[in-house]
């Protein structure tokens, strides 16, 4: 399906939606997206194809997350998007931590919506990414959270208490807890195995280190919870993943 066919299956005209979405062109630090349910691409902002390369609206239709991002970042992109299609339910300020160079990570906010057809069945889906890394002016009251969050992305191959996240706030261990969940519909504990198992990713895609290596790498206790937690969070055990994915 293409984009005037997506867009009229939605139920608006053409000339109207591209109006809107060329809105989007304007917004400094937001890439905004639409994907078919194939996880093709329809759309892609003026930001977003500069950030990848692309000249054209033209140009990206019917590009996959594979022609732009590392297989790691596809899995888990594509994990979730499936998650959104088949649940029919968006999912709100997603924190993601994205490599910007080796010895560099940039910090964005997702968020994703399905998009319905007048049948009620999900035809593609629109997400937006805002970068928090480089205007936090913009993504109050996240930048709060900015210190915490570059501390883990620093420090997750240590062991990181509750305690030492909060003392790096103006907030008491209680509204730490709410006001991070709040934010990332998360605990600050589950984000923290978040970054740990998307290093993993890398590791395990990108490095000849051996599981246990991985492991301790990144501040799993050993080779047993690593593979246990990673199994729980992306479904198939490390070896798998490595076999099938290096």
């Amino acid at each position: 399906m293409n984009l005037p066919d997506a867009l009229a299956a939605i139920g608006q005209s053409h000339d109207a939606l591209h109006s809107v979405l060329g809105l989007f062109d304007f917004m400094p630090n937001i890439y905004f997206y639409i994907k078919d349910r194939n996880l093709r691409f329809l759309w892609m902002n003026e930001p977003l194809r500069q950030h990848l390369g692309v000249s054209s609206v033209a140009e990206c239709i019917g590009k996959e997350d594979y022609d732009f991002f590392s297989s790691d970042l596809v899995f888990l992109y594509h994990q979730e998007d499936n998650t959104i299609i088949a649940s029919r339910r968006p999912l709100l300020n997603q924190p993601w931590i994205v490599p910007k160079r080796k010895d560099q990570r940039k910090w964005f906010l997702s968020s994703k919506i399905p998009l319905f057809n007048a049948a009620g069945e999900v035809i593609a889906l629109a997400g937006i990414m805002q970068n928090l890394a480089d205007d936090l002016t913009i993504a109050y009251p996240f930048g709060e959270m900015q210190a915490v969050i570059d501390y883990i992305v620093a420090h997750y191959q240590e062991q990181i208490s509750v305690k030492k996240l909060v003392a790096l706030t103006f907030l008491s261990s209680r509204q730490f807890e709410r006001r991070f969940r709040g934010l990332f519909h998360m605990s600050s504990g589950d984000f923290i195995l978040k970054v740990r198992i998307d290093a993993a990713l890398r590791y395990l895609i990108e490095s000849d280190f051996s599981i246990t290596q991985i492991a301790l790498q990144c501040g799993f206790y050993d080779n047993s919870h690593f593979t246990r937690q990673f199994k729980k969070k992306i479904g198939i055990s490390p070896i798998q993943f490595r076999k099938k994915f290096s």
